[in-house]
């Protein structure tokens, strides 16, 4: 059983009672994020994040840690691209406890400064990696390109960004975002709602604040080719194309769309690309979407010999979709889609996320029967309508490597 309730600070607590389990799981969602950074320090809210679990109230970084530790509490504090995010799993008698760390942290963290270097260290660590992760760095460049600025950030922030923040950089980015209206407390687990809703009044409900006016998404950039070289022995293959929304009609149709294409090993990309063909180490499609905008994106990962013709099969196989899948092919994605969304919503961590992401979209909660329904309302004709509205073409493509690939005319711009 789901109860909702908000508080009259703005924050909406989302209670999910799951009486099979013996465990409980929270997750917070607080608008915000790499958008809200300035250009100057982006990355900033990454460093933030990373300071919030280094001490609150009276305690210190070690003591914070242990009193988290001592109560079994599993915790972690991060930064999407439009949210602040906290979460946390235990054993469920220990959820009052939990709750009480958790507000310590959001009420009165420390942001300590003699952090800050450390946690900069690392950050600029991790993108000097890039170099190492082509797959990874290849996607990171063609999201710069394809989305909007400020959307189109890279979610391991800049180093000229977070060499520059400051605690004062820090501390503004508290006082202006981390605040309860429209935040999201849910939880999940062998719990009372009657009970975490008085738990979250007593610790939450004196969080004070009013949120600040988000980016707001603007327009995908002109679809183009943008091959970047680089010296390797490896050459990745990145592309994008818009699609359909989370809230529209056709969400799901897409979703078994790009299932068909790419999301497991009986996919045609990695069926035709790698299994008949071998001309890649990796190949896949996949599907995203928030109420701003739907992204169909794909990558091959090869050699620089194979990679004009695994762009070639990519791009057959894409146009290739539309009237030409079979009445198994649909089944078995279905079936995919509707396991994996079974067995992912099986835990309290999986449910306290999902509760809080439906509620962050839509204001609302889906019941699994309303999204295995309109899995099963999927059909031969649903996929092509989609297909026809969203054929994969234009894109935007990059490519990382040694040299650039021929591009038919009509796919980038």
């Amino acid at each position: 059983m789901i109860t909702t309730t908000r508080l009259s600070n703005g924050l909406t607590v989302i209670v999910e009672e799951m009486d099979h389990v013996e465990s409980a799981s929270y997750d917070v969602l607080i608008p915000g994020g790499l958008i809200v950074d300035d250009v100057a320090t982006t990355g900033a809210s990454l460093i933030f994040a990373d300071l919030l679990g280094r001490g609150a109230g009276d305690m210190d970084s070690r003591q914070l840690s242990a009193a988290f530790d001592s109560a079994g509490i599993r915790h972690g504090e991060g930064v999407g691209m439009d949210r602040f995010s906290l979460s946390g799993s235990l054993v469920a008698d220990k959820l009052r406890r939990a709750i009480e760390l958790l507000a310590l942290m959001i009420r009165e963290p420390s942001l300590p400064d003699d952090e800050i270097p450390s946690i900069q260290s690392v950050m600029l660590q991790d993108i000097a990696a890039l170099n190492d992760n082509p797959a990874r760095k290849s996607m990171v460049e063609l999201t710069k390109r394809y989305y909007p600025a400020p959307f189109n950030r890279s979610s391991l922030g800049e180093a000229e960004g977070i060499s520059a923040t400051t605690r004062t950089t820090i501390t503004d980015l508290y006082r202006r975002y981390f605040v309860p209206q429209r935040a999201i407390l849910s939880i999940a687990g062998k719990v009372r709602a009657s009970e975490v809703f008085d738990w979250a009044e007593q610790y939450l409900g004196g969080w004070m604040g009013s949120s600040a006016e988000l980016p707001r998404f603007g327009t995908i950039a002109p679809h183009r080719y943008y091959p970047l070289e680089v010296d390797s022995a490896q050459l990745q293959i990145v592309m994008a194309a818009p699609s359909v929304k989370f809230d529209e009609p056709a969400y799901y149709d897409g979703k078994v769309a790009v299932s068909l294409l790419g999301a497991s090993m009986f996919g045609r990309l990695f069926v035709e690309v790698r299994e008949k063909r071998g001309l890649c180490y990796s190949v896949y499609a996949r599907h995203g979407a928030t109420t701003s905008y739907g992204t169909i994106t794909a990558y091959v990962g090869t050699t620089p010999e194979r990679a004009q013709e695994s762009l070639d099969v990519m791009l057959r196989e894409f146009d290739g979709l539309r009237g030409s899948v079979t009445n198994e092919e649909l089944a078995r994605a279905k079936t995919n889609i509707k396991a994996t969304l079974v067995m992912g919503e099986e835990s309290p961590g999986s449910r306290a996320s999902s509760n809080a992401g439906d509620w962050w979209l839509l204001g609302r909660i889906r019941p699994l029967s309303e999204i295995a329904a309109a899995i099963d309302a999927v059909s031969l004709a649903s996929v092509d309508a989609f297909i026809e509205r969203y054929p994969f073409r234009p894109c935007s493509i990059l490519t990382l490597g040694r040299h650039a690939l021929e591009v038919p005319a009509g796919v980038a711009g």
